[in-house]
């Protein structure tokens, strides 16, 4: 487990025992041995532009001229931390394949903002990088939002009521925050259910995703850890049904073994998430939405 992440994340823990897996969800055979590279030739990492209330994104993309569709990440910390430098190396592999990468910082209870203040941030980012376009070799018609735990709350909010955006990665978000404990121990659903908790104090439980479905939604791919003991899988599961029922294209994946990447309760579970196998169903996923 990341003990330095979990530092920062007061009251975080795990639920003693993992959710059901739901029927009918779709594995992904995933050899964490096949790891992609830790630093990709062709890469430029730059300092994105400001935005929002001192907010500034860090940019990887590719050296090659050209201009380049945007994938704007969204770090995940609970709603509590949101750092910019998170998944570096799985930001290089997609900028590596042809991608302008932003990874974007949004407001958080730290700062005493809810998910309206972390969705603004977001919105006010895209422009950031979208009005300095030639500069930063963004192609501004193709843009696809990506994100992990909060992040992937976020991207998927984000995804659902931006018109800009034409595809969504969530990895292990969640998408029903009144069930965010379902299937998991009673300690879990009763730190769930305290005002305190900072799921509550950025008012997500009343922001779901699942709630925003609607025809026209943007691709989605989701992916879940079969053993996320911090959210469970059925939160993405059960947006892909959502999502699949309104017409959007929804792809999602169960990684058995996997836990909730960098929180995971042990760090062989975490190298799921920088498997080539899960990383090269992130790029053709993007190929097929941003590149056709």
């Amino acid at each position: 487990m990341n003990l330095k992440i979990m530092s920062l994340l007061p009251g975080f823990r795990y639920s003693s025992v993992a959710a059901p897996i739901p029927a009918g969800a779709e594995r992904l055979a995933v050899d964490v041995a096949q790891q992609i590279p830790r630093r990709p030739a062709g890469v430029v990492r730059r300092r994105g532009p400001a935005y929002g209330a001192g907010l500034r994104s860090e940019v990887l993309m590719p050296a090659a001229e050209g201009r380049y569709p945007l994938v704007v990440y969204l770090p995940g910390g609970g709603f509590v931390r949101a750092p910019t430098a998170m998944a570096r190396r799985e930001r290089a592999f997609i900028a590596a394949a042809g991608y302008v990468v932003a990874s974007v910082g949004y407001r958080t209870v730290r700062e005493g903002a809810t998910y309206t203040d972390g969705l603004a941030d977001i919105r006010a980012a895209v422009d950031a990088l979208t009005s300095r376009a030639a500069e930063y070799r963004i192609d501004a018609d193709r843009i696809a939002v990506w994100g992990e735990s909060a992040g992937g709350y976020l991207a998927s909010m984000a995804g659902l009521t931006d018109s800009r955006l034409r595809a969504v990665v969530d990895q292990f978000g969640a998408s029903d925050l009144s069930r965010v404990a379902e299937g998991f121990d009673a300690g879990m659903r009763a730190a769930a259910a305290d005002p305190r908790h900072p799921i509550r104090r950025y008012g997500a439980v009343a922001a779901n995703p699942i709630d925003l479905v609607a025809t026209g939604a943007p691709a989605f791919l989701l992916m879940h850890g079969d053993d996320d003991r911090v959210i469970p899988p059925d939160q993405t599961l059960s947006l892909h049904h959502a999502l699949k029922a309104a017409g959007a294209d929804s792809t999602h994946y169960v990684i058995t073994g996997a836990g909730h990447g960098r929180l995971a309760r042990s760090s062989a579970q975490t190298r799921f998430w920088t498997s080539l196998p899960v990383m090269t169903t992130v790029a053709a996923f993007l190929d097929h939405h941003l590149r056709t």
